[in-house]
């Protein structure tokens, strides 16, 4: 049981204790917790006081002239300092429940900053259906694709954080899923962004992935060099070559201009 469970059964306990009712095991182990528990003693030593404080013989008794009845006024300050009292404890209480909910939303800011701060991690909560990024050949170039083998693109006008590409774009280039996992002979930087609409896109050095719909099987790369959607489109590649973007096999990519390879 936590610190706050046995003060919550020891509490009860308090008042019986300072009135002398208390059972030998029930006071055993009241002792017990007090010995190692600051809270519940300050409320036992308030408990305590307070037949002192009812009992005391107030100021203005003392010098109040023979004959005249006190009793009213004996009744309306112990209320008084019965309140009092009663006041301190629950103003205790309030600090330390303040102060527990101050530590909880400080530790929750501390792990969402820490999060925020680690672009290449997954989000937190339940893990994602992401992508396994590989390597393949493709007319002598060494290109990014994905675990079905379709290569992977990037767009020029994008950003490290931001992808340009949605709408029709993203119906014609799909967005590659994240977080994504590499496999050997993957070198760069995997991370991941989110997108526009809330989902998850990964990047590979920093630049959002995609796969193109003109790609109709694994190992082709007719995206390479295309100027679509605003932008050029180029293969990934990770040895660092710049890729062609014309192939010796017909069909495997386009004849566009301004092919590009994608340096590491």
């Amino acid at each position: 049981m936590g610190r706050t469970g046995e003060c919550a059964d020891i509490r009860p306990q308090l008042g019986v204790y300072v009135t002398g009712a208390i059972a030998p095991a029930d006071r055993a182990a009241l002792v017990r917790h007090l010995a190692s528990c600051r809270r519940c003693r300050e409320e036992l030593a308030d408990l305590a006081a307070l037949p002192g404080l009812l009992h005391r013989t107030p100021a203005w008794a003392a010098a109040q002239p023979p004959g005249e009845s006190a009793g009213a006024h004996e009744r309306d300050a112990g209320e008084a300092l019965l309140g009092r009292a009663l006041s301190r404890m629950a103003r205790r209480r309030r600090r330390r429940r303040w102060a527990l909910a101050a530590a909880a939303i400080v530790l929750a800011a501390a792990a969402a900053a820490g999060w925020a701060l680690r672009p290449g991690s997954p989000p937190p909560g339940p893990a994602a259906a992401g992508t396994v990024l590989q390597t393949q050949r493709i007319g002598g170039v060494t290109v990014l694709a994905d675990a079905a083998g379709f290569t992977l693109y990037w767009f020029a006008p994008d950003t490290a954080a931001k992808s340009k590409c949605t709408g029709s774009c993203a119906r014609d280039w799909p967005p590659v899923t994240g977080p994504a996992t590499a496999s050997p002979g993957v070198t760069g930087a995997v991370g991941w962004i989110t997108r526009a609409d809330g989902s998850i896109q990964a990047t590979y050095d920093g630049h959002p992935l995609y796969t193109a719909s003109v790609d109709t099987a694994p190992g082709q790369a007719r995206g390479n060099g295309v100027n679509a959607s605003g932008g050029l489109w180029h293969e990934v590649t990770v040895s660092g070559a710049a890729a062609p973007a014309s192939s010796p096999s017909p069909g495997t990519r386009s004849d566009g201009s301004g092919g590009g390879g994608y340096g590491y």
